[in-house]
């Protein structure tokens, strides 16, 4: 029986594999050795060998030890989803950034500095968005008004030795989501109870994804080789649309059950 390692995420997912052996682990509590080129995985609970993983850790500052990690599943060739190769190059917030300016897509222009000792020279007009480090999730942002709240911000964000990136503020309308999973895309509005448009999620609605926004969704998709990505799309009262960011272990709260049903079957097809 072929062994599908989950690596964090969601309990619900072992409901999905039928047929396998299905382990679960959380890369926190687990130490991950290759010898004579086989990839094992070890914890508490024992030591499993994986045919195939499935990588859900999303929404947490990346660590120097989960950039290892994935280097190792790379080197030992077990399949994995996304693939080793397309989540690190993801892995850092400024090679997403760098990766889909490249590609020509509308991402959302920023200011950056690589230590806070330069907060200095990265004021913008008011108001603006103010992002330390690489985190996710909503964490390490806030949002900046007046002379008085940058001051003190700067004041509080000295002792961080990480760079700081700054963008203008979008008062947007809609934070929109699209997801797309192998050859099929969806795509939902989001609006958060606060500023922050992924973060205390209020209301959400499913949507007819517009033909343009599949297309691009798709470019970056094949440029990043990923089995699954989602955009992240501000859109103003206006009409504009800019790209905050790309996610390539995107949350599936809230889309259609197909999506999860097309990325089991993706995971069981490696």
């Amino acid at each position: 029986m072929k062994t599908i390692l989950i690596i964090n995420g969601e309990k619900y997912w072992k409901d999905y594999f039928a047929g396998f052996n299905v382990v679960q682990k959380k890369v926190q509590t687990s130490e991950f050795i290759v010898k004579d080129a086989e990839l094992y995985v070890i914890d508490a609970d024992g030591a499993c060998k994986p045919d195939v993983i499935f990588w859900r850790l999303g929404a947490i500052n990346p660590e120097a030890k989960h950039r290892n990690i994935l280097e190792l599943i790379e080197y030992s060739g077990i399949p994995c989803v996304n693939s080793a190769s397309t989540l690190l190059m993801g892995y850092e917030r400024l090679s997403m950034l760098n990766r889909l300016k490249k590609l020509g897509l509308p991402v959302i222009d920023f200011n950056v500095a690589t230590n806070t000792d330069q907060l200095k020279n990265l004021e913008m007009q008011f108001p603006f968005v103010v992002k330390v480090g690489n985190h996710h999730g909503g964490y390490g942002k806030s949002l900046v008004s007046t002379e008085e709240q940058w001051e003190e911000l700067k004041d509080l964000l000295f002792i961080h030795q990480d760079y700081v990136t700054t963008e203008k503020f979008i008062n947007y309308k809609y934070d929109i989501r699209y997801l797309a999973v192998n050859d099929k895309v969806w795509a939902m509005k989001r609006k958060g109870k606060y500023w922050k448009a992924n973060s205390l999620t209020q209301e959400y609605q499913i949507i007819e994804p517009e033909k343009e926004w599949i297309e691009k969704v798709k470019l970056l998709q094949k440029n990043i080789k990923a089995d699954i990505v989602a955009i992240d799309v501000l859109e103003t009262e206006n009409g504009e649309k800019v790209i905050l960011e790309y996610n390539d272990i995107p949350g599936l709260s809230g889309f259609p059950e197909d999506a999860k049903l097309e990325l089991a079957n993706i995971v069981k097809s490696k």
